[in-house]
């Protein structure tokens, strides 16, 4: 493998990978860029003059007799699942390289609750983030004393952390424990041109995704040069819609300057879907927020502008594999690709996330590593709370929290293991004392659980509830919750929720049994 890695990374630097990724620097630390000092702006995008470099200095040496694998997961923000196929280096160098996990879902599919699950291992009613704000969410629903990051260090690692953090994350926010390498992103992550690094780097007229890649490269070099083996999350923005400051709002996903002309001549696949700008028969849930008026312009705009977007990540993924050869750490460094929710654009008349629907619950999921089987998929029904547990069994680290997922280590190199018919899915509310006060599930929404067959939800609130049958109804169109033929079944699922919206640990993951079907 090494001799075919060495090929790849002579090709990337030779044209495929633009200037200025910092994916072809040695491995020296003396050929690092000098860290920009905090509090200066960078004048330049794409390949400018500065480089963005991470802080290393907490790294701890090694003797290199620990051969424990690297691992590194690469976080996209709100990547629907169909959205890896516009990235062609990460599909060769991982996908034909690695096994596809082809039904891998967010089971709470919104940014802060799903990077509490990457941090934890653990559903919300067990971390505590609900949603991305109010009472019930944000970064200080964390305990960042006890999560993956402060277990790999205190077991031997190395631990990294690079790019978006939590919401609510802000400049004046303390360091977490247990990561020797500290640079998320503070205040608002998602301006995409002006943005802070922990300890007041800040940016101005520049492009986020690549300073995320040029920090997590540099991280890899010092990390490899420290003789242990290490944990790196590299956490990129793309392609979440562009936050402003100021008046602005919510604004398309910008592209790197280099990809401003990115061609795109193919339709949006969210208008070519059946459910696209139709509404649900039998209706959803009446908080689902729906849309009355669709332009598909407007849709097709998006979509591209999320492509667009893409472009810099998928140059990231291919300078990563560069600088991860060119350190000598490819052929023991398990990487992971996926996104912490989808998206739906469209699809029911749904737009965003938060929804239990297929296009916001799916994520792209991707491993390659030693032994890992190359250009295989898998349609094991794995989660991001999986994702926790199956990373630590991985690097031999014993998480000092009762984790709520299951390692599918076994399937990923190549074996077969017994897994749990029935996943726990659910949505949270944003808290408002003044009208919520009186709810007995506060912070909350919908709560269900997503079989082979079926994906069923009840807001734990008004009772509302919501039943596809996959099987039947592939594009989810028929709420068929209420349709007596249909009973027993949404009987069954309910009683299933109820068990799992209470479930720790190893409750989280039963076997219960065949769903009684339609009559």
């Amino acid at each position: 493998m090494q001799h075919v890695a060495r090929g790849l990374t002579a090709l990337l630097c030779t044209g495929i990978l633009v200037a200025g990724t910092g994916g072809c620097a040695g491995a020296d630390s003396g050929d690092q860029p000098s860290r920009p000092s905090p509090g200066a702006a960078a004048v330049a995008m794409d390949g400018g003059s500065k480089v963005a470099t991470a802080d290393t200095s907490g790294l701890v040496a090694g003797d290199g007799s620990d051969k424990r694998p690297n691992i590194v997961m690469v976080l996209t923000d709100d990547m629907r699942a169909d959205e890896l196929e516009q990235m062609p280096k990460t599909q060769a160098l991982m996908r034909e390289r690695g096994l596809d996990f082809t039904d891998a879902v967010s089971p709470h599919p919104l940014c802060c609750p799903a990077r509490a699950e990457l941090l934890t291992g653990q559903y919300a009613q067990n971390n505590g983030v609900r949603h991305n704000e109010s009472k019930y969410g944000g970064y200080s629903r964390i305990k960042t004393a006890n999560t993956i990051g402060t277990w790999f260090a205190r077991q031997g690692y190395n631990t990294g952390f690079i790019g978006k953090h939590a919401n609510g994350y802000e400049h004046d926010s303390p360091r977490d424990p247990g990561w020797h390498v500290w640079e998320p992103i503070t205040g608002n992550p998602t301006d995409y041109y002006r943005f802070r690094f922990f300890g007041n780097e800040e940016w101005r007229d520049d492009y986020v995704t690549d300073r995320i890649t040029e920090k997590t490269n540099s991280a890899v070099r010092a990390m490899a040069a420290a003789d242990r083996p290490f944990l790196l999350f590299s956490n990129h923005i793309a392609p979440h819609e562009r936050q402003q400051y100021g008046p602005q709002g919510l604004t398309e996903a910008p592209p790197a300057k280099r990809h401003a002309g990115f061609k795109i001549d193919q339709v949006a696949p969210p208008i070519k879907a059946k459910s696209y700008k139709r509404a649900v028969v039998g209706g959803l849930p009446r908080k689902t927020p729906v849309k009355k008026r669709i332009k598909t312009s407007k849709v097709q705009k998006k979509w591209e502008a999320r492509v667009r977007s893409l472009q810099s990540v998928d140059d990231g993924v291919a300078s990563l594999f560069a600088e991860l050869d060119d350190a000598g750490e490819a052929e023991n460094t398990y990487v992971v690709f996926t996104s912490d929710n989808g998206f739906s654009l469209g699809e029911r008349r749904l737009f965003k996330k938060n929804n239990l629907v297929q296009e916001s619950l799916r994520v792209p999921m991707i491993f390659t590593g030693p032994r890992v089987p190359a250009g295989k998929t898998s349609d094991l029904p794995v989660t991001l709370v999986d994702l926790v547990a199956t990373i630590a069994d991985l690097g031999g680290v014993k998480p000092r929290l009762d984790v709520d997922g299951a390692s599918f280590k076994r399937t990923l190199l190549g074996g077969k293991q017994p897994w749990r018919d029935t996943t726990l899915i659910q949505t949270g509310d944003k808290y408002q004392p003044r009208k919520h006060r009186n709810l007995r599930w506060k912070g909350w929404a919908l709560r269900g659980v997503r079989t082979e067959r079926y994906t069923y939800a009840r807001d734990v609130n008004n009772g509302d509830r919501m039943l596809f049958d996959r099987a039947r109804d592939p594009w989810e169109m028929r709420n068929v919750a209420r349709a007596p033929k249909y009973r027993r079944t949404a009987a069954e699922l309910d009683r299933r929720t109820n068990k799992l919206m209470r479930c720790a640990g190893d409750n989280c993951n039963r076997t219960f049994g065949k769903v009684p079907g339609p009559r």
